[in-house]
């Protein structure tokens, strides 16, 4: 069974044709009592930057955190359409039979090596191993109450996940802000993608425990949370913060624009170039993973393909595509981000090395051997969840190639195609309720 819950990304106000609801609505932060009944104190991180629900519903709060959900640019979007064979649609997408039977050797190998209380294991952090294992099967459009051996192995590892998440919201069992920062970013989709409770209340609080750890100052995020450590941040840990806040945001969590704001004024703090382009990790000397990262958290804030500092970055990974030797799959995994969302012929330049590249080094038990200069730390685990999510972009965002977007065909027949890609006619020739689906 294909399985056809594909996350689109709203970005640029081009969004998924399709008629299902838009995202929750932004916490109430008036009904802050009901927090008392979750978190201890009143003064805890998590009552002053996560919000509340009564009975299970987001209550709308017409100042800061409504306005901020209204300026988002950064969304998921699931397709109303589950029985679909994205066989017929994956070469043209980018993809092809071969990358999806690749996607789920990976997920039939991650499903196998779960440790009995539903977490994944190997190197360093448990909840980063965890979180990244849950975003591959959130990404191929696995889903908690699938009844299958892999939807059973994601609810089994959001449970542990959610059981990680204390009333500090500190879920850092590595001791370190990538397993925070990944942790909530899976419960951010979990929460997006299910919208049941017990994946909102544990969201909140690994939200609010992020935000108190921000520099103040830089605006980024380290190792260790601000003010423990002395830092201004590094742009490689900040990254996956800025992705787990949007996630969180567009979920339906609030997320104070005093720390959106600044973490954005970060990615300038390590830009360089004309045009701030090009990106370092705690300074101004540009690196290709960088320039991938800070490239990827630009459009997770809306800026467009035609921007030029983004036609920069863009510029600066088509002289750096991948190549066998690299041997750095974090680098591919937001340079897929990065260039899919960007599209047109950086995309197309950049999956016709990456896609053979995944293909070949795929290990007949399904995984992806750890190599480069992060193999030890990052481990089968890591090293395969980055290809994994590499592999499914086809189908998992909507990208911002400017005139085109991904029109929802709805066909109720089982295998039937869920959408194509078509020319978008001029914004005039619309009517309002193409414009506003």
């Amino acid at each position: 069974m294909m399985y056809k819950t594909v996350f689109l990304y709203r970005l640029n106000g081009v969004q998924a044709m399709n008629d299902q609801p838009s995202f929750r609505a932004v916490p109430h932060l008036a009904a802050a009592l009901f927090a008392v009944s979750l978190i201890v104190a009143s003064t805890s991180p998590a009552q002053q930057a996560g919000g509340t629900r009564i009975g299970g519903v987001n209550k709308p709060d017409p100042t800061q955190s409504r306005r901020a959900l209204r300026s988002s640019t950064y969304g998921v979007r699931k397709n109303p359409i589950r029985n679909v064979k994205r066989s017929e649609i994956i070469n043209e997408l980018g993809g092809s039979a071969a990358t999806e039977a690749a996607v789920v050797k990976a997920l039939d190998w991650f499903t196998l090596t779960q440790q009995k209380d539903g977490r994944w294991s190997e190197t360093q952090s448990d909840v980063a191993h965890t979180g990244l294992v849950i975003l591959c099967y959130f990404s191929y459009g696995v889903k908690p109450n699938d009844e299958t051996k892999h939807g059973q192995a994601l609810a089994n590892g959001l449970d542990w996940l959610v059981k990680q998440v204390p009333e500090t919201g500190n879920m850092r069992d590595g001791g370190r802000m990538y397993g925070q920062a990944i942790g909530t970013l899976a419960l951010g989709e979990a929460a997006g993608i299910t919208h049941l409770e017990k994946y909102y209340q544990p969201l909140e609080r690994a939200v609010a425990f992020l935000c108190s750890a921000q520099n103040p100052k830089s605006g980024g995020w380290r190792y260790q949370p601000h003010p423990s450590l002395e830092h201004a941040g590094d742009l490689s840990v900040t990254g996956w913060v800025i992705m787990a806040l949007r996630s969180a945001e567009m979920a339906g969590a609030r997320v104070p624009a005093k720390n959106l704001g600044p973490a954005r004024k970060f990615l300038d703090s390590v830009s360089a170039g004309q045009h701030k382009g090009f990106y370092g990790y705690k300074d101004s000397v540009p690196k290709p993973s960088m320039t991938s990262v800070g490239m990827y958290c630009q459009q997770l804030y809306g800026s467009k393909p035609d921007e030029k500092r983004q036609i920069d970055s863009a510029k600066f990974l088509a002289t750096r595509l991948p190549a066998t030797a690299q041997k750095d799959y974090y680098y591919w995994y937001y340079g897929c981000l990065s260039m899919f969302l960007h599209g047109g012929k950086p995309w197309q330049e950049w999956n016709a090395k990456m896609k053979p590249i995944f293909l070949k080094k795929q290990q007949s038990n399904g995984t992806w051997k750890p190599e480069g200069r992060r193999a030890k730390k990052e481990g089968t685990t890591i090293t395969t969840a980055w290809a994994t999510l590499s592999l499914t972009v086809y189908y998992r965002y909507l990208p911002m190639i400017s005139g085109y977007t991904r029109q929802s065909v709805v066909n109720t027949k089982p295998g039937g195609s869920s959408f194509g890609l078509r020319k978008q006619r001029p914004a005039s020739q619309r009517s309002n309720t193409t414009k506003n689906r």
